[in-house]
């Protein structure tokens, strides 16, 4: 079975793809671990990427995955601006749908995803590309590399 300290090493590693209403990729962010950023930052704020799938070491099937996913998005405040997405394994072995998400702070995104049975969330900014845990432990940050479509 999977361990926590397992599935943070996945999230380090986890790339984000960004589409819009249609299912087209607009965005790519992979993580940088020398701590550089490239590309432009495309928003003004930080941005959160959320999921209900997969809570912790649990695995539920597809159907519920998707209801929980809907179930997420349908909490998220009404002035939240949000885009479909997809986390997981650059070799494609593991992804969740997702939402990125701007327009809520840290406390509120991972309070959120905490209520989900998360492990952690993103955050991206234009310094950084971190993990943020839900049970209040320490964030992990690398750089960024953006890839516009």
């Amino acid at each position: 079975m999977e361990t926590r300290d397992d599935r943070f090493a996945g999230y380090r590693r986890a790339r984000l793809r960004v589409r819009d209403g249609r299912g087209r990729l607009l965005m790519e962010v992979r993580p940088d671990d020398t701590g550089a950023t490239t590309g432009r930052f495309p928003f003004g704020v930080p941005a959160h990427v959320l999921t209900a799938e997969n809570p912790g070491a649990e695995r539920p099937g597809p159907r519920e995955n998707e209801r929980r996913q809907r179930a997420l998005v349908a909490e998220l405040p009404a002035g939240t601006h949000r885009w479909d997405a997809e986390a997981g394994a650059d070799d494609g072995s593991h992804r969740e749908r997702s939402v990125l998400v701007t327009g809520l702070s840290d406390e509120e995104a991972v309070a959120l995803a905490a209520r989900w049975g998360q492990d952690a969330i993103f955050r991206w900014t234009p310094e950084a590309w971190s993990v943020l845990p839900c049970d209040g432990g320490p964030a992990s940050h690398t750089g960024w590399t953006l890839v516009s479509r």
